[in-house]
């Protein structure tokens, strides 16, 4: 009896501690899942950060519910209390630049994290796709620069690529200071961004690059954003019914059978290597995060970090959309995605973009369309719908043959020619290059007029290119073209009646020459 009651007690033990076991696992599960409910956690915030000057720097996590939160940073504490899912949040105003960096102390729930080496200066966003994300190494005269690149102010954050289905918290990368064995990693027009800022303002730069190659506008932007769209409802509708096709145990189930048949295939091509070598199989992803689909990158990139302390955005991206039947209305996705960072950080950030450069082979007969020029005049289009906007124009140093132009360096510092003059309120620098304003209809011409058109000239001295003119019967014809002032007339000695006129209307506009006296390229355009 006695030993019949030690086994039921030895069994109740065995319940009660696999009871208990399971208890431990649950609530391990919760603290990964909901970093808010475990020790004090901060999110992408590290070593050798740079956090904004003069306006507002942000800095946020997670810790216990209702825990007190203590930040101290330059000899100044800042204190908050954790909400009841133990999110937190200060907001540090009016920090001045330093040159030497100091430490940023955060305590809550009996922990404490120290953040090294943390600059207030300048903080930008560089975003778009593989020519933002483009690195140093792989640009024009890589060697010699990574060589001579010592700043430890000027400082870039090289991130992870994320894709998700919703909205993260956190992400992966690391703060790193100008020096030999790290610049050739930094994206390379946010880096020469970044160096002219450097000379021209003499305070710490930091750059924080979120840019993913080969990615559409619509990936960057919230789907709440993107909801508001005609454009952007069929993109959404586009991915509802995307993922309401994928089921991962089909997934999987398919793919095993593919991954024996291919195994099968490849054992009968061993024995005798005829023909060609089966190529394996791959395994259709999850939708909601494929990079290509509206709102992942926002979800796993842009959202961990809105609220970060910043002077504004530079951005390089369109390709794919010139290439993915949405190039119409680009402006329109531009503009909203624009308008949702901006929502979402609480301020009018800065944001100006590259436009597309010359690309593929050149065009030789007027009239000729493309969805790439039309993605460039989308994005001129934006300067007036955008406020606080800039664009570099580039049609000048792009390659034919390579969608990744090397002269990033040129590239950098027209978009840091914006900055300077709009938000640091530099003078004495040409922000552009001619930009089309306005046009009229004057004996038998078309007279253009054009923003940031001081010293009009050709780059090579020779008679004006690339103009077209149409008539009546909306037939494009090349036409001659002069400098009147800070005015073009164009005309056509057979078209007495003109209608409308362009200029660089190419993906790859070859001989087009109008510049100022800057020597900075004007945009393609067109009159409609």
């Amino acid at each position: 009896m006695q030993d019949d009651i030690w086994k039921d007690r030895s069994k109740l033990e065995r319940k009660i501690e696999a009871l208990f076991d399971m208890k431990r696992v649950y609530i391990a599960l919760l603290l990964t899942a909901f970093p808010a409910l475990a020790e004090l956690k901060l999110p992408f915030f590290s070593d050798g950060m740079v956090l904004q000057r003069d306006t507002t720097a942000k800095v946020w996590g997670w810790t216990e519910p209702n825990a007190p939160v203590k930040l101290s940073f330059s000899g100044e504490d800042h204190g908050t209390r954790a909400d009841q899912n133990g999110d937190w949040k200060i907001v540090l105003k009016g920090l001045k630049a330093n040159s030497k960096g100091s430490q940023l102390v955060v305590e809550a729930a009996g922990s404490k994290r120290m953040i090294k080496d943390v600059l207030v200066g300048e903080v930008w966003l560089a975003s778009g796709q593989s020519n933002m994300e483009w690195r140093v190494s792989g640009s024009a005269n890589a060697k010699e620069e990574i060589a001579k690149a010592k700043d430890p102010l000027l400082r870039v954050f090289v991130s992870a690529n994320v894709a998700e289905h919703r909205p993260q918290k956190n992400w992966q990368g690391n703060w790193k200071a100008t020096q030999p064995q790290d610049t050739g990693s930094f994206t390379a027009v946010g880096y020469y961004f970044a160096k002219k800022l450097r000379a021209e303002l003499g305070v710490p730069v930091g750059v924080i690059e979120c840019a993913w190659g080969g990615k559409p506008v619509q990936a960057f932007t919230s789907e709440e954003a993107l909801g508001e769209l005609p454009a952007g409802k069929k993109l959404l509708e586009m991915k509802a019914k995307a993922l309401a096709g994928y089921d991962s145990k089909k997934v999987d189930e398919n793919f095993k059978k593919q991954v024996k048949a291919y195994q099968e295939k490849l054992a009968l091509w061993e024995k005798d290597k005829k023909g060609r070598k089966p190529r394996g199989p791959r395994k259709v992803g999850d939708p909601g995060k494929n990079p290509s689909m509206p709102s992942t990158i926002y979800n796993g990139m842009i959202a961990p970090i809105v609220g970060y302390g910043n002077r504004g955005a530079i951005w390089y991206q369109g390709e794919s959309n010139a290439n993915g039947g949405t190039a119409r209305s680009y402006e329109e996705l531009l503009g909203c995605m624009v308008g949702d960072w901006r929502q979402r950080w609480g301020h009018d950030l800065s944001f100006y973009w590259v436009q597309l450069a010359n690309f593929r082979e050149p065009t030789t007969e007027p009239g000729t369309e493309s969805d790439w020029v039309l993605v460039q005049d989308e994005m001129r289009r934006a300067l007036k719908s955008i406020p606080k906007s800039g664009m570099a124009v580039i049609n000048d140093i792009g390659d034919a043959r390579d969608i990744h132009p090397k002269n990033k360096h040129d590239v950098g510092e027209r978009l840091a020619r914006w900055a300077l003059v709009q938000d640091y309120g530099k003078k004495d620098i040409v922000i552009s290059g001619p930009l089309y304003s306005g046009m009229e209809k004057r004996d038998g011409k078309i007279v253009v007029s054009f923003d940031h058109a001081a010293g009009l000239k050709a780059r090579d001295g020779k008679a004006l290119q690339r103009f077209e003119i149409a008539g009546a019967d909306g037939k494009w014809q090349w036409a001659k073209a002069k400098i009147d002032g800070e005015k073009i007339a164009i005309w056509h000695d057979a078209i007495k009646n003109p209608t409308k006129a362009r200029y660089a209307w190419a993906s790859n506009p070859l001989g087009a020459n109008l510049v100022n006296g800057e020597g900075l390229p004007a945009s393609c355009f067109t009159t409609e």
